[in-house]
């Protein structure tokens, strides 16, 4: 009785707490030099036989964050000299709520464990690598009353209800504690080692989804630097072009991202001997394929949305698939937190070529929709289909059910990301060409440019022949390609404007286009005319024309052009214009005999203009020499006699004066006082005289009548007047 009172008093010295018979020394040497909880335990010296192990360990942090869903890494150092060292996750009741969080597994340390546990199947039957469900483990469950109730985990939970969980491993905080493979089950769920040589605890958080979908596209990953299928991430960057806008024949990446996916990827890359997962791997699309299919609530779908009449729509089928027809690519998240070395984002590298992953070839005009989706129903949450107490599978939903997120809540609804894209032919398209379709290039400097679907690292490459000249002229040049621009430098062997050359593109050895090349002065103008040059002075007659005005003019384009030639003479005081039509390379001198002078003799500024040219000279105008200016002067030096003589005008002028004269005199020669003018000439006198006079019948005297006689008759000879 003795002996049996001092048994069970020292096992409720170890049910008391992890602590029992443990001393804790200073932190033990790990990888990481931020190592902390590290404990030691040694043996008291009543301590019972299963005690009297030598256990030591250390976690490098105190508390492990990890994504529920998704792997996790603990960094670690274990040992114990009398056995093996154990690994309790879980098991512990919260302090905030009272509840058990509920134990999930003990894994053996060493050999197969590598530190790695994968949340997504912690608790399932599919465990932790090395858990004591499948590995051979010495291990002792007993109750408070030291009795032992288990010896396997396979007992555990027909034993004491603590072995399955509902669910998978939900975001919260879970124990971590290196043992000697004891411990006391203190109630369901809740399992806590006798001894602990090392504690730390692991926080899972909740999954979260970016909404976004990257798409670019990208050329045949064989073909880029490095080759081998395009295994990286950064060459198909690199050599690709971020746009939706696919040529036929290349590759659309398409990038997705999440947490809470990457512990199920795991296990089916593992299985597929592609695991495990890491950043910047490249793996079959099959472990893709095999996750969508076999996960529930997580979907993708490529599908077109632009079916003709009557045709089949086109999908992306992952499961049909040939490997070198789609690549999955794994690289760190960017918008997201994940963990240390789980990826975060995933990345489709689908071929547009006739034959591939799609239900039916893609063609150009082709338009399709990609959806990548969480999903959840409010009011349900995921729930594992075996209840019976046993590890769950880790992929079976209870049923019935919708599909659901394992790690949603109740709340949670489905989230998705969208994007688009296209598929489009494969050309070039030159950015300066006549309405032929025959190439511009500048004579100096010149260049063929424009844009392309081709992308990079296509080597392709152009020639420039003239047969034309003494010697015949060929050259080569390399096509630069660059984020769907090409430019292509043209030696022209110093071709002028106007100069026609053959052109071909060549794709490696294969002919892709044959074009006519004119030379011409400036591609974004190759029809311009201009002016060579004006006359500094030109002379022109005054009233003449200006066909003496010579302006000398050009085509300095290299195709035929047409333009204006105006003049502006003065300020506007005298305006012409002539329409032109110029070959290539043809000069002339143009001038404008329809154009009339009619300025006064002296110097005029003028401007000629044609397309933009503009020129400035002077126009000389001189006066006509066949021309005299006839004066409008009664006399003076320069009047001729003849000018001075009195014309038949001034005599008829005259005649009638004197006519109007007689008649005044005949007016005149009686008064009103009865006076009679004086016969001889003089006047009559103021005194009232009568002088002698001879009277005549028509009452006019005689002398008067003499005179008038005289004067009619000088004036009037053989019947006209003079």
């Amino acid at each position: 009785m003795v002996a049996l009172l001092v048994l069970v008093v020292t096992s409720a010295g170890v049910v008391a707490g992890p602590a029992a018979g443990v001393s804790v020394v200073g932190s033990a040497s790990v990888a990481d030099s931020s190592a902390t909880n590290a404990i030691t335990a040694q043996p008291s010296e009543s301590a019972g036989p299963a005690d009297r192990r030598e256990l030591s360990g250390s976690f490098s942090r105190p508390t492990y964050t990890a994504i529920a869903g998704d792997p996790v890494d603990i960094r670690y150092t274990a040992s114990n000299s009398n056995g093996s060292a154990y690994l309790l996750i879980g098991g512990n009741r919260l302090t905030d709520t009272g509840n058990p969080v509920g134990y999930t597994d003990v894994v053996k340390l060493g050999g197969d464990f590598d530190g790695t546990i994968n949340t997504r199947l912690l608790g399932t039957d599919q465990g932790t690598a090395a858990s004591c469900r499948e590995t051979d483990c010495d291990l002792e469950f007993v109750n408070e009353n030291g009795k032992e109730v288990a010896d396997s985990l396979s007992e555990l939970s027909g034993a004491t209800g603590a072995g399955g969980l509902a669910r998978p491993l939900v975001p919260q905080r879970y124990r971590l504690a290196i043992t000697n493979g004891t411990f006391v089950v203190e109630g369901p769920g809740v399992v806590t080692p006798v001894g602990a040589a090392a504690s730390s605890d692991l926080l899972l958080t909740k999954p979260t989804f970016h909404d976004k979908i990257e798409v670019f596209t990208t050329a045949d990953p064989e073909d880029l630097e490095g080759g081998g299928g395009g295994e990286s991430l950064s060459a198909l960057e690199q050599n690709g072009i971020e746009r939706t806008a696919v040529t036929k024949g290349d590759r659309v990446v398409l990038g997705f991202e999440a947490t809470g996916i990457w512990g199920a990827m795991s296990h089916f890359a593992t299985e597929q001997n592609e695991g495990p997962l890491q950043a910047g791997q490249a793996v079959n699309h099959s472990v893709l394929t095999k996750f969508l299919r076999t996960e529930d609530g997580v979907s993708l779908e490529v599908r077109q949305t632009n079916p003709r009449m009557n045709e089949p729509r086109s999908e992306l089928d992952l499961a049909d698939a040939d490997p070198e027809d789609v690549t999955l690519l794994l690289a760190d998240a960017e918008e997201l937190e994940t963990g240390d070395s789980t990826p975060g984002r995933f990345y489709l590298v689908v071929d547009t070529s006739d034959d591939g992953p799609f239900t039916e070839d893609p063609e150009p005009g082709d338009e399709f929709a990609v959806e990548f989706a969480v999903e959840g129903a409010e009011g349900y949450r995921y729930a594992f289909d075996d209840d019976s107490g046993e590890p769950p599978a880790p992929f079976k939903q209870r049923l019935p059910a919708p599909e659901q997120f394992p790690y949603w809540e109740t709340s949670d609804g489905t989230v998705s990301a969208e994007a688009s894209f296209s598929v489009q032919e494969r050309y070039f398209k030159y950015d300066h060409v006549t309405d032929d379709g025959e190439l511009l290039v500048e004579d100096s400097g010149g260049a063929v440019t424009g844009t392309t679907t081709i992308l990079p690292p296509v080597e392709m490459s152009a020639t420039f022949v003239d047969d034309k000249r003494d010697e015949p002229f060929r050259s080569e040049s390399q096509v630069e390609l660059s984020e769907g621009n090409f430019s292509i430098s043209a030696d022209l062997g110093g071709a002028d404007p106007g100069t026609r050359l053959n052109y071909e593109l060549y794709d490696g050895t294969t002919l892709r286009d044959s074009r006519t090349v004119i030379v011409v002065d400036d591609t974004d103008d190759p029809d311009r005319l201009a002016i060579d040059s004006v006359p500094q002075n030109a002379t022109v007659a005054e009233g003449g024309n200006l066909s003496a005005l010579g302006i000398d003019v050009r085509n300095a384009g290299g195709l035929e052009g047409e333009g204006t030639l105006a003049l502006d003479v003065a300020d506007g005081n005298l305006t012409t214009a002539r329409e032109l039509t110029l070959s290539s390379n043809e000069s002339r001198t143009v001038s404008f005999p329809s154009a009339t002078v009619r300025l006064d003799p002296g110097e005029y500024p003028f401007t000629a203009t044609l397309d933009g040219d503009q020129r400035n000279g002077t126009l000389v105008v001189a006066e006509d020499p066949a021309r005299t200016t006839i004066g409008d002067d009664d006399g003076g030096a320069d009047t001729n006699d003849s000018e001075n003589s009195s014309s038949s005008g001034d005599d008829d002028e005259n005649s009638t004066a004197i006519d109007t004269n007689s008649t005044g005199t005949d007016t005149e020669s009686t008064d009103t006082g009865g006076n009679t003018s004086d016969p001889t000439g003089d006047s009559g006198g103021q005194d009232g005289e009568d002088e002698p006079t001879t009277f005549l019948p028509f009452g006019i005297g005689t002398r008067e009548t003499l005179i008038g006689t005289a004067l009619v008759g000088a004036v009037h000879l053989l019947g006209h007047w003079v």
